[in-house]
């Protein structure tokens, strides 16, 4: 029977490692996973474009961009506010950008957008080469009315080369950016191995 489950898991990571790539979930509950909230700052204002958010992550943004906003108007998205505690808001260039203090295997973040737009994610190597990109086009349920709605979105890869990770759109808006340190296959692995390993023992009960 373990030998069933890890043959399964192996599977499964080999199965999604292969096409790893975009992601919409997010890696925050993976173990090493470094998670930024942004809950410490408070209407914090980016006047000389960067900040250090601490644990190893630096933001680099446009020149006004703001950091635990009270709120901000994503129009036709709604908006986001004090529910989430925390997040970081572009400014006139609509940039936000974050870059790690070692290399990284995944990255994900809860985002949005000025409704009617789209956001572009883009993760880079050393030297600022462009390793993946994708474009999020976020619709809210409740259009204008909707509170703190977004999507999450993120990458992950085949091996540890993720140095910095930009989203660029009007009105971008992130939060719960969260990187794990290891290479995709074995993040994959723990966590197929957990939910194979709770599926027997649901059929065992």
């Amino acid at each position: 029977m373990k030998f069933n489950l890890i043959a399964a898991a192996a599977l499964m990571a080999a199965s999604v490692s292969a096409q790893a790539a975009v992601i919409t979930t997010s890696l925050d509950s993976i173990a090493g996973a470094t998670v930024i909230g942004f809950e410490n700052f408070d209407g914090f204002v980016i006047a000389d474009g960067g900040v250090n958010l601490g644990q190893g992550v630096s933001l680099g943004a446009d020149y006004d961009a703001e950091l635990s906003p009270a709120v901000r108007d994503l129009g036709t998205n709604g908006a986001w506010s004090f529910g989430l505690n925390g997040f970081a808001a572009s400014g006139t260039n609509g940039s936000l950008y974050f870059t790690f203090d070692s290399l990284r295997s995944g990255v994900s973040a809860f985002v949005s957008h000025n409704g009617g737009g789209s956001l572009l994610v883009e993760a880079f190597g050393l030297g600022g080469a462009l390793l993946e990109s994708t474009t999020v086009t976020f619709a809210s349920s409740l259009g204008i009315d909707s509170y703190d709605e977004g999507t999450t979105i993120g990458f992950l890869r085949n091996s540890t080369d993720i140095a910095s990770v930009r989203f660029t759109g009007v009105g971008a808006v992130v939060d719960n950016v969260a990187a794990v340190p290891e290479p995709t296959s074995l993040a994959l692995l723990a966590a197929a191995l957990g939910v194979v390993g709770f599926a027997a023992r649901r059929r065992q009960a």
